[in-house]
């Protein structure tokens, strides 16, 4: 490889991280939430704030599922921590065309993005086939169960913890007088499953949590 193409090729890196960054700032939903500072993307969720208390390592060789990936922030992180396979998945097109940019640009190959209607009537069935049989061994729910757009966000959460192998982790939302550690400690025992308080993700809101999962599909 010559020294002009991987200069040509540089360039045409730094060429397509400007057209990213022009169309983050027109999505229609969260424009500036995720943070990437390898493409020049400022958002509210600071990556090193964010996950200072997850273990990506745990990702290595398993099958992890990011639901309400936005534009993939946590799916790059696991990806890159040597996931076999990670799916990120979202309800905004628009977004994952950029997240889908963003792992172009990055080089990354073991990730892809699906989209998909958390509140349509066949989510699961939709949810299984993009699967394809490989139930996630670790999924991500983070700062998705309370959003205002989900109809049924118990239905939603009753089936990743039924769909993951090994753990989930769940990140609250930054209602200080509602996102309490009590509330979410509430919602767990409702749904029987164990859990762990990790610590806050922002500040001293979004609580964050390790979730061990009802699957009933632990043997592979």
């Amino acid at each position: 490889m010559t020294e002009d193409f991987i200069v040509m090729e540089e360039k045409g890196k730094k060429k397509q991280m400007r057209k990213i960054r022009r169309k983050v700032r027109h999505l229609k939903w969260f424009p500036s939430y995720q943070e990437f500072s390898e493409i020049g993307i400022k958002g509210r969720r600071n990556e090193k704030e964010r996950y200072r208390y997850l273990d990506f390592t745990l990702c290595r060789d398993k099958i992890v599922a990011d639901y309400g990936c936005n534009l993939g922030q946590t799916s790059v992180k696991a990806a890159k921590a040597g996931a076999r396979r990670v799916i990120g998945m979202d309800c905004q097109a628009d977004t994952l065309e950029v997240a889908k940019a963003i792992k172009d640009v990055l080089e990354i190959t073991n990730l892809e993005f699906h989209v998909i209607d958390f509140n349509a009537h066949g989510f699961t069935r939709n949810a299984l086939e993009i699967f394809g049989g490989d139930i996630p061994d670790i999924s991500f729910f983070l700062s998705v169960y309370r959003t205002k757009e989900l109809r049924d966000r118990d239905a939603l959460f009753r089936f990743i913890i039924e769909n993951t192998r090994e753990i989930v982790f769940f990140e609250g939302h930054s209602d200080r007088k509602i996102d309490t550690v009590g509330y979410y400690e509430d919602a767990f025992r409702r749904f029987g499953v164990e859990y762990r308080f990790l610590g806050f993700s922002q500040g001293d809101t979004r609580p964050l949590f390790t979730v061990k999962p009802q699957s009933r599909r632990t043997a592979r």
